[in-house]
Parts: structure tokens; sequence; C-alpha cells
């Protein structure tokens, strides 16, 4: 993972109280044992497996997706950014337990090295879906589409599992 200048730092304890609450409620509930799809989509040398997003409750405008990226090449890559018509804003984010603190970072890339496998998973690195048009529904699909910087744009359906 690349972070590079702008950062966005998010510290939980800096968010109002309710605000706070949701989150970590969204984020333990993200972090629940999830059955794992075994599709994958090729674009070049990179292989998507595992691509999955959780249901998200009535009101909720967050939801977050998950995936591991493999590099099945000699040459590294890097995924520049997500989109995804279902979601106002999209971002490549990483979650840290700093001290006790969750703190979520923006990512303005991810690296994808040679002959790797870089996994999105929950707590850890994840794309972040703002201002979703309507709740992620169990059994549903979403179009996605990552933009990497040599191999191009790959779309994908993600199962909401």
């Amino acid at each position: 993972m690349v972070f590079r200048r702008g950062e966005v730092v998010i510290n939980l304890r800096s968010l109002a109280g309710s605000a706070a609450l949701l989150c970590l409620g969204f984020i333990a509930q993200a972090q629940a044992p999830l059955g794992a799809p075994t599709v994958e989509w090729r674009r070049g040398n990179l292989i998507i497996t595992e691509a999955r997003a959780r249901p998200t409750p009535p009101g909720i405008t967050v939801g977050a997706v998950y995936f591991s990226i493999t590099n099945a090449g000699s040459k590294a890559d890097r995924l520049l950014s997500v989109s995804t018509p279902v979601a106002n804003k999209v971002e490549l984010h990483e979650s840290r337990n700093m001290r006790g603190v969750v703190e979520m970072r923006e990512l303005t890339s991810v690296e994808c090295p040679p002959g790797a496998t870089v996994r999105a998973t929950p707590g850890g690195l994840h794309v972040m879906l703002m201002g979703l048009a309507a709740p992620l529904a169990a059994g549903t699909e979403l179009s996605m589409s990552l933009q990497f910087r040599d191999a191009g744009v790959l779309k994908l359906k993600v199962p909401v599992v």
C-alpha cells in the first residue's frame, strides 16, 4: 500500500458521539466472517477474487467493499481508483488500530506488487462507498469499475453477502 500526501486521517475520537458509535458498529459488523464467492475477474496479469460487500441497514448511506487482487505478472501495477453507480463518492481506505483508536486513512492508490496478493478485508484496506442511493441488500449485486495504472479498467459485479 502506498500513502501519499493529502491523506485524510479520521480519528473516531474526534467524531460526534452518535456518528462514532455508528461507525464502530459498522466496523464490528464488517469483521464478522464472510462467505466469499469464488468468482474471479481478470485484466492483463491481474486477478480479482473474493469480491463482496456487506448488506447495510435502512437509513445508512455508507458501505464497504472487499476483494483480493493478485498480480500474476512480473511488473508492479497500481489501483488508482474505484467507481460504482450506487454511491455518490467512492474512496480507497485503510483502517488501523493505533493505540486503541481506529484511524481510517484515505489512500490515493494501492500498489499491486508482482507475484503478490493484496487483500481488502474488514478492519484493513477496503473500498468505502459514501452517499449510497439505497441500502445494499443481501442477495443483490453492484457494478464496480477498478482503474489500474497499467491494466486499465476492470469491470466486475460485486455480490452483497
